[in-house]
């Protein structure tokens, strides 16, 4: 299963990761008024552990997960995986 749309205010992609095992999911936040056509204020990417609970966490608990990556810190080159 994938998403794309927008959220509460929030551009979310969520699809299988290729390795099988992970979902790929991504938030970018556009300021208010700010083009499309630039790249977003931030925009931050976790995987979440591709099983029953991760597919409850991602699609059914799309709003609490989006908060919660919102609300990270993602240092430059690290790979976030949540494990649910």
């Amino acid at each position: 299963m994938e998403l794309d749309k927008y959220i509460n205010g929030y551009k979310v992609r969520a699809f299988p990761w290729i390795d099988g095992e992970r979902i790929f999911f991504n938030v970018q936040f556009y300021a208010s008024g700010q083009s499309f056509e630039k790249p977003p204020d931030w925009d931050r990417t976790v995987y979440v552990t591709d099983n029953d609970n991760g597919k409850r966490l991602v699609y059914e608990n799309t709003s609490t997960l989006i908060e919660h990556v919102a609300k990270m810190h993602i240092p430059k080159d690290v790979e976030v995986t949540i494990t649910a």
